[in-house]
């Protein structure tokens, strides 16, 4: 899909039918340290030493926050957003929210997955600018979280003319992921080379939406890719790039207007799935990740990502639909999910 001018990618990624068809400068993070635990979490039923300083909701004043993550170091959530494209950093045990860091260079920036090496202590952040000509091309930001500035601004168009950016995860070696919702692409790169072309597949395309999330099992053998709608859940292996589709026993699906699979975490040997009005859990029959199994619940609308933390998972609703169908938005938080799958 494209994009038209001036329509937010958003509604193209969003709407059944539709036909839809410059590098910004560095800036300092006011306040670093961020970890994405939503790829290799602790389980939910480990009750670490931290466990206990979560709160059950945390209002946000990030405005359509599409992705967010957590920091089990400095024990923090970090959310971005389509609005205003800033990283917000929310404290866990206070619940106060920080702006720590808003591009400068003109544009209207988005803000959506991001992911944090904590080895490495790295944030990778993958970015858009609205207003940017077709193709609009993503970027992946990255943060020193030592020093707190961004080193590097890394344009996906050097693997392709088209690139956009939906999600990104970091492998065991520090290679990242970065996976396209417009081009059935994954892309690869590291601290020392720029993105190249990883893997495309017609597996990884949809008739709405392409892939809007991604994981690296923590078994290191393969990512997960979900695609948004049609809604399906493909494996990438790391060593062969082998693409296949999940085959999923259960429900995989959420009715309401537009929705489909938008967010995605890994925790108790399962992936978790996020849709506008409904989580999924999918648990694999096998370690191969041939086939699993579905159970599904409902959920308040506007769900757009899980994010897995010490102290259980918790849902970012960034109201994704109503950026799209520009509606006013009821209030944006992260929600303690207690519902047992």
């Amino acid at each position: 899909m494209s994009v038209p001018r001036g329509l937010p990618l958003a509604f193209a990624l969003l709407v059944a039918g539709c036909t839809t068809d410059p590098a910004p400068t560095d800036a300092a993070v006011t306040d670093a340290a961020v970890t994405d635990a939503a790829d290799v979490a602790p389980a939910r039923d480990v009750a670490p030493a931290d466990a206990g300083i979560f709160r059950e909701r945390y209002p946000l004043g990030a405005r359509f926050p599409e992705g967010g993550t957590y920091d089990p170091t400095d024990r923090a959530f970090y959310v971005g957003s389509l609005g205003d494209g800033t990283v917000r950093r929310v404290d866990a045990a206070t619940g106060a929210e920080t702006v720590v860091f808003t591009e400068s260079a003109p544009g209207h920036w988005w803000t959506l997955g991001m992911h944090v090496d904590d080895a490495r202590r790295l944030l990778w952040v993958c970015a858009m600018d609205d207003r940017s000509p077709m193709p609009r091309a993503g970027s992946i930001w990255l943060f020193d979280l030592t020093t707190g500035l961004r080193v590097s601004n890394r344009p996906l168009a050097a693997a392709h003319a088209d690139a956009t950016c939906t999600d990104v995860t970091v492998a065991g070696d520090g290679t990242a992921y970065v996976v396209d919702r417009e081009q059935p692409n994954v892309y690869r790169l590291d601290l020392t080379h720029d993105a190249t072309m990883f893997v495309t597949d017609p597996l990884l395309a949809a008739g709405v939406v392409g892939q809007n999330a991604v994981v690296v099992l923590p078994d290191q053998s393969a990512l997960l890719s979900l695609v948004y709608l049609p809604s399906s859940l493909v494996r990438i292996g790391l060593a062969d790039r082998s693409v296949r589709r999940v085959e999923l026993t259960g429900p995989f699906r959420d009715p309401t207007l537009l929705a489909g699979a938008d967010g995605m975490a890994y925790a108790d040997g399962s992936a978790w799935i996020a849709f506008t009005s409904k989580v999924v859990r999918v648990r694999p029959a096998s370690a191969a990740w041939a086939a699993a199994t579905t159970t599904i619940t409902d959920v308040p609308s506007g769900a757009t990502d899980l994010v897995s933390t010490p102290g259980g998972l918790y849902l970012l609703n960034g109201q994704s639909v109503r950026f799209a169908l520009m509606t006013p938005p009821d209030p944006f938080a992260l929600v303690r999910f207690t519902e047992p799958l």
